[in-house]
C-alpha cells in the first residue's frame, strides 16, 4: 500500500465550505473520463473522544452513561464520528473523482476489533478503493481504519487495529461507463416485519445529530437547504439510523462486526417503523421502514463475536 499522507486533523465545516466553492467544478480528465482514486491514504491523529463529546451522543439517543460502571467503551458509531472528517478530507482532494456535495451514502460494513475508551488518543487513516458502475452514477468504497494513538500506520499489523469500516458512496450522475452498463436491479416487494418499535424524528432530528457530529451537510439541516442539492425536504443521517439502530446492542468488549445498507431515505418530520429480530444467539437483524408507504428505509445486521 503507498505510506499514508499525513494531514491535520480537518474542520468538517470548512470542507463543506470548499466543496461548495468548488461544486462546479468538473471531476473529469482531459479525455472526458473520470480521474482515478487516490493512490495514497491520508491519516491524522486524534486526540480522543472527549467526555462531552460522549455525553452528547449518549443524551441524544438516550444511551447508558459513559461512566465506567454502565458503559465504559465507545459505540461504534461515535468511532465513525470521529473519523468521518479524515474521510472528508480525502474526498475533498482536488484528484478526488468524484463532486463531494450530493453524495449519497448507500451502506456502512463494520468491525469493531477492540474496545475504546474515552480520551483514547487515536490515529485515523482513510483511503478509497473500488470506483464502480452504478446505475444512477458511479460508487465508491471510503474505508476508516483506526489505530493506537502511537501506531505507525504504515506498518501497523491486524493486532493494532482497533476498529475497520468500509462506506460506500453514491456520486449521482457522474458515469464511470455509459448508463446502459450498469443495470438496474430488479425490486422485491417488501413485507413489513413484525414491528418492535417506531422512532418519531423531529424536523430538528438532523441539526441534533450534526450538534453532536459536527457533519452539518445541508441536505440534513432544513428543506431550503436540502433542495437546493435535489432533496425534496431534508432527510436524517445516514449514521443517525445506524446509531439508533445500535444502541444498547453493541458489547463492551467489542470484537463485533456490523452492516447497513440505506434504500429510501428518512424524510424529515417523520415516523420510521423498525423491527429488531433474534436470528440466532449471535446475529440480530434490523429494518426500518415508512409505516404510512410500507416504503424500506434500511436494514442491518449485528454480529456478536
Amino acid at each position: 500500500m503507498t505510506p499514508a499522507t499525513p494531514i491535520e486533523l480537518p474542520d468538517l465545516g470548512s470542507l463543506y465550505r470548499r466543496a461548495a466553492l468548488e461544486a462546479a467544478r468538473s471531476k473529469l480528465s482531459a479525455n472526458g473520463t473520470l480521474k482515478a482514486l487516490p493512490k495514497a491514504p491520508v491519516v491524522a491523529a486524534h486526540p480522543g473522544i472527549t467526555e462531552d463529546q460522549a455525553e452528547q451522543y449518549r443524551t441524544l439517543f438516550a444511551g447508558e452513561a459513559f461512566d465506567g460502571v454502565y458503559r465504559s467503551s465507545l459505540p461504534s458509531t461515535l468511532i465513525h464520528i470521529a473519523g468521518f472528517p479524515v474521510q472528508m478530507a480525502l474526498m475533498s482532494q482536488d484528484d478526488f473523482p468524484l463532486p463531494l456535495l450530493g453524495m449519497v451514502h448507500l451502506s456502512n460494513e463494520v468491525h469493531h476489533h477492540k474496545p475504546i475508551a474515552v480520551g483514547t488518543p487515536l490515529q485515523m487513516l482513510a483511503r478509497a478503493q473500488n470506483l464502480a458502475p452504478h446505475r444512477r452514477g458511479t460508487q465508491t468504497e471510503l474505508v476508516i481504519e483506526v489505530y493506537p494513538g502511537d501506531a505507525a500506520v504504515d506498518t501497523a499489523g491486524a493486532d493494532q487495529l482497533l476498529y475497520s469500516s468500509i462506506s460506500t458512496y453514491l456520486g449521482m450522475g457522474t458515469y464511470l461507463f455509459s448508463e446502459d452498463e450498469a443495470a438496474s436491479p430488479q425490486r422485491e416487494e417488501f413485507v413489513p416485519p413484525q414491528k418492535t418499535g417506531l422512532w418519531t424524528l423531529g424536523a430538528d432530528a438532523g441539526r441534533q445529530y450534526a450538534a453532536v457530529s459536527g457533519d452539518y451537510n445541508p441536505i440534513h439541516l432544513t428543506g431550503l437547504t436540502a433542495k437546493l442539492l435535489g432533496q425534496k425536504q431534508a432527510i436524517v443521517h445516514g449514521m443517525y439510523s445506524a446509531a439508533r439502530m445500535l444502541e444498547g446492542r453493541e458489547p463492551e468488549t467489542a470484537g463485533h462486526r456490523w452492516s447497513i445498507t440505506f434504500e429510501a431515505p428518512i424524510a424529515l418530520p417523520g415516523k420510521v417503523a423498525f423491527a429488531a429480530e433474534h436470528i440466532d444467539e449471535k446475529t440480530q437483524r434490523f429494518v426500518g421502514w415508512n409505516p404510512r408507504k410500507r416504503r424500506r428505509h434500511f436494514t442491518g445486521e449485528l454480529v456478536l463475536p
